[in-house]
């Protein structure tokens, strides 16, 4: 379960670092917004490989980095008044249901699988 939580940590750092470096190239806070974003990512890049020790790279990664894309798609539209039409609503639907039926079609790694 703990695994869990360290990608639910990867994945939000990830996308606030993503929306400092929006927030600081489009309010003139380019040091803070790239100082944030730096920080971010590396919480994001360390929680992931936490979470990979038992979650399998497929299902980690491409949870990591599609709801990644989801979260800031939602959030660009709410805090930067970015578009979010019909099609981009469809796109993050299909993305959704593909993290879905990845991680089902994926088994995790056990506990305390010895290493070979």
């Amino acid at each position: 379960m703990r695994h869990w939580l360290f990608m639910a940590c990867a994945i939000l750092t990830e996308v606030i670092g993503t929306l400092a470096m929006k927030y600081g190239t489009s309010h003139d806070a380019h040091v803070l917004g790239l100082g944030v974003m730096y920080v971010m990512l590396v919480l994001s890049y360390t929680t992931l490989a936490l979470a990979v020790a038992r979650i399998p790279l497929a299902v980690a990664y491409g949870a990591w980095e599609s709801l990644g894309l989801v979260l800031i798609s939602l959030c660009s539209a709410w805090l930067f008044a970015e578009t979010l039409g019909v099609l981009k609503m469809a796109a993050i639907a299909v993305i959704i249901v593909g993290i879905v039926l990845l991680e089902h079609g994926t088994e995790e790694k056990p506990e305390h699988a010895d290493a070979a």
